[in-house]
């Protein structure tokens, strides 16, 4: 007898889950997406998972009271099913955020975000800085090896750890119940959710884009998570 397929589901927030704004205060979240994720986790048996750019609290904020295993910052803080946190304890050298903040102060329209392991430089509203952003950044790295690596991201560079990755989280979830077992899909939108896209299809699962297969649509994912609370299958395709 054929053994039966559950899905484990882990998405990316802004651009997936959440309509791109200006800036992160101007991101409004759908009245029906909570409801809907939280169904949706019930129907899982709990295999739902946020993986995001975002600090661990930026990620919970929205989706309040919802508190969903998740990996924050790409990775570099993993909350795993029952609420204990592995965590990459490298924050951003203070220089650095000197540097960087004398950087944006020159340029209007650059901003620059600190988080707990990393540093992101947003460009969104000066497109004209991005080649001296990423030059800037390659020489923070040439000056010398602190164990970041730089990340492209829409209308943004990030410093993350070396080896953090969404694709690393996703693997680390799917050794732990309630995912182990199951068939991973994944949702995201930006070039930093492709590596977690390869290694969904790499554990057999689905890696979906927004831009690919949701027509460039937050609204369409959303629509989808709907559906699939009332019918948990068809994550894996089928309907």
């Amino acid at each position: 007898m054929a053994s039966v397929r559950r899905p484990a589901l882990f998405l990316d927030l802004d651009g997936t889950l959440l309509d791109i704004a200006p800036t992160a205060a101007e991101v409004r979240v759908s009245p029906a997406l909570v409801p809907a994720l939280a169904r949706l986790a019930r129907g899982l048996d709990d295999a739902l998972a946020i993986l995001s750019g975002r600090t661990l609290a930026e990620i919970d904020t929205p989706l309040a009271p919802l508190v969903l295993p998740a990996a924050a910052e790409h990775g570099a803080t993993l909350r795993l099913p029952g609420g204990a946190c592995e965590e990459i304890a490298m924050p951003p050298p203070g220089d650095w955020i000197t540097l960087l903040g004398a950087f944006a102060a020159s340029r209007p329209g650059v901003r620059i975000e600190v988080k707990h392991h990393g540093l992101v430089v947003h460009f969104r509203q000066a497109p004209d800085h991005e080649a001296a952003t990423v030059t800037f950044l390659a020489g923070l790295l040439a000056a010398g090896d602190r164990g970041f690596e730089i990340l492209p991201a829409r209308r943004a560079f990030e410093l993350r750890p070396r080896g953090v990755g969404k694709g690393n989280a996703l693997r680390r979830l799917m050794e732990t119940a309630p995912f182990a077992g199951r068939v991973p899909v994944f949702v995201g939108d930006d070039v930093t959710d492709e590596e977690a896209i390869a290694a969904a299809h790499a554990l057999g699962g689905r890696g979906l884009h927004v831009g690919r297969d949701f027509g460039a649509s937050p609204a369409a994912v959303r629509a989808w998570v709907a559906r699939a609370a009332e019918s948990p299958h068809i994550l894996l395709g089928d309907g």
